[in-house]
């Protein structure tokens, strides 16, 4: 492999990280306004907990396992076709969101 398909490949992984982490800061930031403001209306207990979206998210679950099986099948895809065994490095996230995907489905049962 040449070093030029090296060098993108990774500042590409370096792009996705950095828009990956200015999101999730962004996102931080404006929860923190909506609390603030929910408190300066004077909301407390089981009413601030749900405006605030603070309670259990049963769908963060679904949404973290299906992002990373695609983050695993993407990255098992493209390094498939460049060739290497690098593509068997797909199979951690995909795993993983796979458990994911597993716990949300167990967690929706009645018991």
């Amino acid at each position: 492999m040449s070093w030029q398909i090296a060098s993108a490949g990774l500042l590409g992984l370096a792009l996705i990280l950095s828009v990956s982490v200015y999101a999730f800061a962004r996102l931080r930031i404006e929860r923190e306004r909506t609390i603030q403001k929910l408190m300066e209306r004077g909301l407390n207990g089981d009413e601030f907990i749900r405006a605030a979206g603070l309670g259990a998210r049963r769908d963060l679950d679904l949404r973290r396992g299906l992002l990373l099986v695609g983050v695993g099948v993407a990255w098992a895809g493209v390094t498939f076709f460049i060739g290497g065994p690098a593509w068997k490095m797909g199979g951690a996230p995909l795993a993983i969101g796979l458990v994911y995907v597993l716990l949300w489905t167990l967690d929706g049962r009645p018991r």
